[in-house]
């Protein structure tokens, strides 16, 4: 009977590391990988709050909203401040609601000329004393003084091998020369109830996206 010597059962035990190593390692920065995400998206959805309520009394101003997001997003930094800051072109704003229809359909304007013509704004004094009957693209002019954001970021955990497309997520809403290297795009909604006029001028009327025009 031939007796399994020492030096043959190092060389199984390579071959053993040599085959579950790579699978250790991937799962290993996997799980490093979605503990970082799942932190970014926490900090997004707070962001995102805290934007809306910026939102909400500065009559939706989006740079304001902008500026906002990158203070408080500054917790998911990965890196040193200056090594990788936070760049504002890796988040996207959009306004949800109120919609442009509402301003067309409710809204007044600054002037003479028609709300697509200058700036508009959606009434916000003595709401409670407003027709319910008024409809704002099938919504209440109440409803339509809600202001509710969707709040996009391009989050880069810098993890070998985790930014790929399989790890990428809902890429929908793709970013400015976007690659799956270049990080995943998490999202979040906030709502809020506004406390000035919802205003739609020319700097958010694009699609009123802020990043994504």
């Amino acid at each position: 009977m031939k007796i399994k010597t020492r030096k043959s059962q190092s060389g199984v035990s390579m071959i053993e590391t040599i085959l579950v190593f790579p699978v250790m390692l991937v799962m290993g920065l996997g799980i490093i990988h979605l503990g970082l995400v799942y932190q970014a998206k926490v900090n997004l959805e707070y962001a995102a709050l805290m934007a809306a309520r910026v939102g909400s009394v500065t009559n939706i101003n989006l740079q304001s909203m902008l500026t906002e997001a990158v203070v408080r997003m500054a917790p998911s930094r990965i890196g040193g401040a200056l090594e990788n800051p936070i760049n504002p072109a890796d988040f996207t704003i959009e306004v949800l609601n109120p919609t442009a229809t509402m301003f067309a359909d409710c809204g007044v304007a600054s002037s003479d000329a028609t709300c697509a013509q200058a700036n508009c704004e959606i009434p916000n004094f003595g709401l409670q004393y407003r027709p319910t009957g008024l409809l704002c693209d099938g919504a209440s002019i109440q409803d339509a003084n809600i202001l509710r954001i969707k709040l996009t970021y391009r989050f880069n955990s810098r993890i070998p091998f985790m930014n790929v497309r399989l790890f990428s997520g809902d890429d929908e809403n793709n970013l400015n020369d976007y690659t799956p290297q270049d990080g995943m795009n998490i999202h979040a909604v906030a709502t809020v109830r506004m406390q000035s006029p919802a205003r739609y001028t020319i700097n958010n009327s694009c699609g009123f996206v802020l990043g994504g025009c």
